[in-house]
């Protein structure tokens, strides 16, 4: 098959959006994707919006149209399908960034998991149902940059313009195999997702690998050089990890230097960071020097599953390894694991019923074997 379709449509106006809008409206599905630039911001954002009709594909850009509320109702619509492939970040963050809802999706990632195959990614599929190989170099690319290549376009089109035949072929199969239900689930619960804003933990730097080796005035240079790191990534608008990797930071707390020259002979350390914030990271060592050690904080510990519950879930969860097994598929498709552990709290409370938390596609599907494995690991049956 060739790789040589016509070139998508850029769109920079806001006008122009609405006009596209307007058509795609009246199409029965639209394939989408986006791209972010979490790789090398502080402040992440939606960088392009590729959408593919039936017979064109268009590439949004949000930086040069910051109002992109005439997407809105093309994702509320349930009378177009929306297809994305491994949509979980895309619905996050169009949620996170304009508000948008999301109503009959199709993801051909998770369809791809239903079916039980191995290779889940975009390139996989192409180059199983068309026999193109896509290049991967542009995967890291950072898309908040201007002007867009040739090549960055390109490839942003290729992510939504194959996604509608892969569907064909996907829900040949699906429906063959008795499991369109199963992912149509899945897909709703993809509307359902809610982004979390994330914020900066002061006291994330206990998280750091080697923390517990640290004595107390490298703890307090550590936390000192941790919140240095996170203004400095803030006023840069650089992704924290592109200011200073997290190794480094351990070591330079570590070893203390007092001097530019010893700050120098520390591991890792590259003349680009010595030179930005080189002075920076001394006042650091110096201010944790002169701190009290920084205590601790108390972790909240998760909720801990009675032994009874304990025996169920394992029960549970061996049931889901065979059932896997013989319907080719991961486990996750049969029930996710807080699914499981959300049957054996119900079965174990009194007079529970262990189908309570599923729904009712689960509960037809599997409902007896898991009554049958629940009775059995409640008798203390054992191998059950």
């Amino acid at each position: 098959m060739s790789h040589d379709h016509a070139p998508a449509a850029l769109i920079t106006a806001r006008e122009h959006l609405e006009e596209v809008c307007a058509e795609l409206a009246k199409c029965p599905r639209l394939a989408f994707d986006t791209e972010s630039n979490g790789f090398y911001a502080y402040r992440e954002r939606v960088c392009l919006v590729q959408i593919s009709s039936p017979d064109e594909d268009f590439i949004v850009d949000p930086i040069a149209i910051p109002d992109l509320s005439a997407l809105g109702p093309l994702f509320a619509d349930p009378k177009i399908e929306k297809l994305f492939h491994a949509g979980e970040y895309d619905v996050l963050c169009l949620k996170r960034d304009y508000g948008f809802s999301f109503a009959n999706l199709y993801d051909t990632m998770i369809a791809a998991r239903v079916l039980g195959l191995k290779e889940l990614g975009l390139a996989a599929a192409i180059e199983r149902h068309f026999g193109i190989v896509i290049s991967k170099k542009l995967q890291r690319a950072d898309w908040g940059r201007r002007p867009l290549t040739h090549d960055m376009i390109r490839y942003a089109q290729g992510d939504t313009h194959y996604l509608m035949r892969i569907a064909d072929a996907q829900k040949k199969v699906l429906a063959e195999k008795g499991r369109l239900e199963d992912a149509r689930e899945a897909f709703r619960d993809l509307e359902d997702l809610e982004p979390t804003v994330k914020t900066f933990d002061p006291d994330g730097f206990w998280k750091l690998a080697g923390r517990q080796e640290l004595p107390g005035s490298a703890a307090a240079a550590l936390k000192e050089i941790w919140l240095y790191r996170e203004q400095q990534a803030q006023s840069r608008d650089r992704a924290p990890f592109r200011v200073m990797p997290e190794d480094l930071m351990l070591r330079v707390a570590q070893a203390g230097p007092e001097t530019r020259e010893a700050l120098a002979a520390v591991k890792g350390m590259t003349p680009y960071i010595l030179e930005r914030f080189g002075g920076g990271l001394l006042s650091c060592v110096e201010r944790g020097r002169a701190a009290p050690p920084p205590a601790r904080p108390a972790r909240a510990e998760p909720r801990r599953m009675a032994d009874d519950e304990w025996r169920v879930f394992e029960a549970l969860r061996n049931w889901r390894k065979e059932r896997s097994a013989r319907d080719g598929v991961e486990p996750v498709v049969i029930l996710s694991t807080d699914s499981l552990r959300q049957v054996a709290i119900f079965a174990c409370r009194h007079d529970g019923d262990p189908l309570g938390p599923l729904s009712d596609l689960k509960k037809h599907r599997y409902g007896e074997d898991i009554r049958r494995v629940v009775a059995a690991a409640r008798n203390g049956a054992k191998g059950a």
